[in-house]
């Protein structure tokens, strides 16, 4: 019942791991960096960028252990919904200043994009776990 991932994909997982750690490093420290276009305000989105960070994280280090097909599309609905708040505060707040107005505006798009997108990927992931979960 229980199939653990193989070499390759722990790997994989623990380099994902690795890789959102970075980023929550990354993202921790930014106000500390002085970033010209980052405002103030960036602070209150970072809770919902932590929480998504963490969550991938912790995802992952399950993935080493039990590694099934349904599982993972559960849990990637799940992490999407993370996503989608992180990217929700980002666009609400909006803490950037970008000296020329039109990146700002491909950002924002970029966001409304990214806001429509996700809830579709998680539609999907459901289905794929509905249809795994049926056909055991």
């Amino acid at each position: 019942m229980d199939k653990q991932a193989s070499g390759g994909k722990k790997f994989g997982y623990v380099l994902s791991m690795l890789i959102n750690a970075a980023l929550l490093y990354v993202f921790n420290h930014l106000s500390n960096w002085n970033i010209p276009y980052l405002l103030p305000t960036f602070q209150g989105c970072l809770w919902a960028i932590r929480l998504s960070l963490s969550a991938t994280i912790f995802v992952n280090f399950i993935y080493i252990f039990f590694d099934e097909t349904w599982f993972h599309h559960l849990m990637q609905a799940i992490l999407n919904c993370f996503s989608w708040l992180s990217i929700y505060f980002l666009y609400s707040i909006f803490p950037f200043a970008f000296p020329a107005a039109l990146w700002g505006q491909i950002v924002k798009i970029a966001f409304i994009f990214l806001l429509v997108v996700i809830p579709i990927g998680t539609l999907v992931e459901l289905i794929q776990f509905l249809r795994k979960v049926n056909h055991k």
